[in-house]
């Protein structure tokens, strides 16, 4: 029986498996960046996903987490801070001689929200800081704004407490005529002390009508 003659399979260069390697990697990169990266992720730097549809799909998984964790509870949830009491509101007039300060504070608990304005016939200097309950050191503060050099005329925002404390402002007449101002503020604040030669009085505070 004559001996059967085997094919000869010739082994692919290493230049025929470069190119194909190159082919099926600009193949995957194409199917990522059009189709995997806008359903997935909504990026679509090419615009296909937007062409084929498939963007809503990202966005649709996007909104149905969102969806699953918006039980309120009790305190910030990025979109509102539920409080157990209304509001309250305080409105104070102030003068001030040249060289003279005085200092205003509200009570605050951490989280609580405020708003403010008050505004002058003339340029105080001023530095709007807090006190925390809990604090590190006798001497401890925390500064939000100063501006303890050139001074200004109106000041009006709104405030977070950073820490269950006093919370408020510190404002001196540098210049050489009297200054008077009126300050305004609305917020979730129980309490209020006014400061003059360093010496706390109580404020009453009411709530909002």
């Amino acid at each position: 029986m004559a001996d059967q003659v085997q094919p000869q399979i010739d082994a692919p260069s290493k230049s025929a498996l470069a190119k194909a390697t190159g082919i099926a990697l600009l193949v995957a990169l194409f199917l990522l960046f059009t189709a995997v990266l806008p359903a997935e992720f909504g990026f679509d730097p090419l615009k296909t996903g937007a062409a084929l549809g498939l963007t809503g799909i990202s966005q649709a998984q996007v909104k149905e987490v969102k969806g699953a964790a918006a039980t309120p509870t009790p305190g910030k949830t990025g979109v509102y801070t539920p409080e157990p009491k209304i509001y309250k509101v305080d409105s104070q007039d102030f003068q001030l001689h040249a060289g003279e300060g005085v200092e205003m504070k509200y009570h605050m608990q951490k989280g609580a929200e405020m708003v403010y304005g008050w505004k002058a016939d003339g340029k105080l200097t001023f530095e709007f800081h807090g006190e925390p309950d809990q604090k590190p050191s006798k001497d401890y503060f925390e500064s939000y704004a100063l501006d303890n050099k050139v001074g200004t005329e109106a000041f009006y925002g709104s405030f977070t407490a950073p820490s269950t404390g006093i919370h408020g402002w510190f404002w001196q007449n540098k210049g050489k005529k009297p200054v008077q101002f009126h300050l305004n503020v609305a917020g979730f604040f129980d309490s209020a002390k006014m400061y003059v030669d360093g010496s706390p009085e109580d404020v009453p505070v009411e709530d909002a009508k």
